[in-house]
């Protein structure tokens, strides 16, 4: 049976507080060194933060001139190609090399193949290619895949003429009509054949409101054709501009810039059939502008992974972007969760090193 505390009446309660006083001051001792190695280990993280912020901020320096440096030599690279193409003396000499080839070329039995295929485009009839290095446009029959080969239906050569191109960039077919739609770059222009390859009618030119400058890729939306641009000399010339099919001007999207609705080397379109959002390849600013069918920013995406993207397709709900600098083509799914990057890896295996490419209706990838 327990007992009740009973204090002693002369010394008891003294023992007692001495007691107390005791553990209070071995306590407070305890919170004390607690309180000072609290404070030393707050001090080691402070000092391993301040490291860790230090380093990061010398990587994000590195990085900034990285990137400085790469803008710097695309500048002048696009402008060294900007003063080459512009020179008529030097586009002269072009043609009449091309000419004297062709003519060497005539008195061969095995046909000439172009070298390097850089833009393609299909509807139900043809497979469309450009070649930007021969500056020609053929159009062939569809590929046979497990032979490899195709033929040749129609080419168009160099020059001035409506039936003639200079340094072509990209290609469409209007699956309405069948008419095939041509960048012609060096020519200022947009040319429009049917689909026996005969020339209807141009577009865009170097003067009026809907003059072009050096048109790059287009995409034909509701109706609608969608022309990117961009001129190292010209400030004003990065941009969209928006034509109807008939090539009347509408509107232009956008100026340079690095902000929404702004563009810096615009490069590849796109446009989702069943939303009518437009993709937008912003080639400089390195990332992916979308803007809704009425032209109002919406989002953008890529920033700080993307490095100059070239081209962009979408296919079953995927979006297809091939970057330049890396070179590489990287495939997002419509929530742009970044699903595989095919990387280039030199010849026989995963190649990835044109300036555009198309996917045709059987999901086959052409670069």
């Amino acid at each position: 049976m327990a007992t009740a505390y009973t204090p002693d009446t002369e010394h008891g309660d003294d023992n007692f507080i001495l007691e107390l006083n005791r553990v209070k001051e071995k306590v407070r001792t305890r919170f004390i060194e607690l309180r000072e190695c609290l404070s030393e280990r707050e001090s080691e993280l402070m000092r391993e933060l301040d490291e860790i912020l230090s380093s990061y901020e010398c990587y994000r320096r590195e990085v900034e001139k990285m990137n400085e440096e790469k803008r710097d030599i695309e500048d002048v690279r696009n402008a060294i190609m900007g003063v080459v193409t512009t020179s008529a003396v030097v586009r002269s000499c072009q043609e009449k090399m091309l000419q004297e080839l062709n003519e060497q070329l005539e008195g061969l039995e095995i046909p000439v193949k172009p070298k390097l295929v850089m833009f393609v485009c299909e509807d139900s009839k043809w497979l469309v290619e450009v070649n930007k290095l021969c500056k020609l446009v053929e159009v062939v029959s569809e590929i046979d895949y497990k032979s490899k080969t195709h033929s040749v239906m129609s080419v168009c050569d160099v020059g001035s003429g409506n039936e003639q191109l200079n340094s072509p960039t990209d290609v469409t077919v209007d699956h309405n009509t069948g008419n095939i739609y041509v960048a012609d770059t060096l020519n200022h222009c947009v040319k429009v054949f049917n689909d026996s390859c005969k020339f209807v009618f141009k577009f865009g030119d170097l003067k009026g409101e809907g003059s072009m400058t050096y048109p790059k890729c287009f995409v034909i939306c509701r109706n609608r054709v969608l022309v990117s641009q961009g001129d190292v000399f010209i400030e004003a010339s990065h941009c969209i501009k928006v034509y109807q099919l008939d090539g009347k001007f509408v509107c232009q999207i956008g100026k340079h810039g690095g902000g929404e609705l702004q563009f810096n080397y615009p490069c590849g379109l796109a446009t989702n059939e069943s939303t009518g959002d437009i993709y937008i390849c912003d080639g400089a600013n390195d990332y992916i502008q979308i803007i809704s069918e009425t032209f109002q920013y919406k989002f953008q995406f890529g920033k700080g992974f993307l490095h100059y993207p070239l081209d962009v397709k979408l296919y079953r709900n995927n979006i297809f972007i091939l970057d330049q600098s890396n070179p590489c083509l990287h495939i997002y799914n419509k929530n742009l969760v970044l699903q595989k990057s095919v990387v280039s890896r030199g010849e026989g295996q995963q190649v990835v090193s044109s300036y555009s490419f198309f996917i045709d209706r059987f999901g086959n990838i052409l670069t």
